[in-house]
């Protein structure tokens, strides 16, 4: 459907944002980094992600204004090999934490081929797929994960056993943006619950269920004591695999970095597992662009079904919603609007005016 709502230049929305972490105790390079990475989700078209979550989500500025994230951390390494390590994030802004680890890994795998690190007592990292992203751009392979405090039940079962625990894949593709896969391991993320809650519009089914095990259309389940489902949404539809690899980031992020599951550390206590892998420490790094590229143009190539314009490969919507964005402005929500208007005044940075 055409865009109807306001957009906003994302260099505005990075000053605006840098200069809200500044005034809740952000150093100006840290401030200017994290605004970097929240923003970067809304020029993906990963709206469940960027700027709206600024001034309500604990993550950012009520976990600042309450001591629940650190805004000068200091982050603690602790174990380290040429190839991996465990960090302590000591409560630190996740988009900022996150950045900085995905920096680390990528290093080790410059010396080594390989690298990997765990990150403890992180906060909200925002979306995965950036951090993923910063290997694919260098030549290398990238993942990371997060987990996040139980909002989904288990496949088959009633109660909430684990979290949206995205997980993103980034890989370079010759002559054009990577591949980037970035994905929750339940229906849908979270933040698809907060738009359509935003935008007063119910959910479909198959999203998420109710205090009962229901199917509901209520966008605000989660709240009402309801749950997320397992990607794959029931038995029949393979929910158990959705389930199985949430269970697989929460070990990675939790269990591995010395936290232990999700299920049970305080709210807002996140984990993060981050990789890169160096191409040429397995193969020709020009081959690989180049079976990449042929094997997503031959993707591209093949038949859509009715009603789609094209077959997509990973990360194929996200470019071209930056492009689209880039060009003409982040669209925001009325209450998103709101809120930040708000927050401005709070601050005494006005936020900017639409496009």
């Amino acid at each position: 459907m055409p865009e109807t709502r306001p957009r906003y230049a994302a260099s505005d929305l990075r000053e605006f944002t840098a200069a809200t972490f500044r005034h809740f105790g952000l150093g100006t390079d840290d401030a200017a980094v994290a605004a970097e990475v929240l923003v970067d989700a809304d020029l993906q078209g990963i709206e469940s992600h960027g700027i709206a979550h600024l001034p309500w989500h604990f993550g950012y500025v009520p976990g600042l204004k309450q001591g629940v994230v650190n805004p000068r951390p200091q982050v603690k390494v602790e174990r380290e090999s040429p190839v991996a390590a465990t960090w302590d994030a000591d409560g630190g802004l996740g988009v900022l934490v996150g950045k900085r680890a995905m920096e680390a890994a990528m290093a080790k795998a410059a010396d080594v081929g390989i690298g990997m690190v765990a990150v403890r007592n992180g906060r909200h990292f925002g979306a995965a797929g950036y951090y993923a992203h910063m290997a694919a751009r260098e030549d290398m392979i990238g993942m990371a994960m997060c987990n996040v405090p139980a909002i989904a039940n288990a496949a088959g079962g009633l109660d909430r056993v684990y979290g949206t625990n995205p997980i993103a894949f980034g890989a370079p593709i010759e002559d054009e943006q990577p591949f980037l896969l970035d994905i929750a391991t339940t229906a849908v993320a979270g933040g698809k619950l907060e738009i359509a809650t935003r935008q007063g519009k119910p959910i479909p089914e198959g999203w998420a269920v109710d205090s009962d095990g229901k199917h509901t259309p209520d966008p605000t389940a989660l709240r009402q004591g309801g749950a997320l489902l397992p990607l794959g949404s029931s038995m029949t539809t393979s929910s158990y695999k959705g389930y199985g690899l949430g269970l697989m980031v929460d070990i990675l992020t939790g269990v591995l970095p010395g936290a232990g599951s999700a299920l049970f550390n305080e709210r807002f206590h996140q984990g993060f597992w981050f990789a890169a892998w160096r191409i040429d420490a397995f193969t020709d790094p020009a081959a690989f662009k180049a079976n990449m590229k042929r094997m997503a143009e031959h993707i591209r190539a093949t038949r859509p079904e009715s009603g789609r314009e094209s077959v997509m490969i990973a990360g194929d919507p996200e470019w071209r919603a930056r492009r689209d964005r880039e060009a003409n402005g982040v669209p925001l929500d009325e209450e998103t609007i709101q809120q930040l208007t708000e927050l401005g005044a709070e601050i005494g940075r006005p936020f900017p005016g639409a496009m």
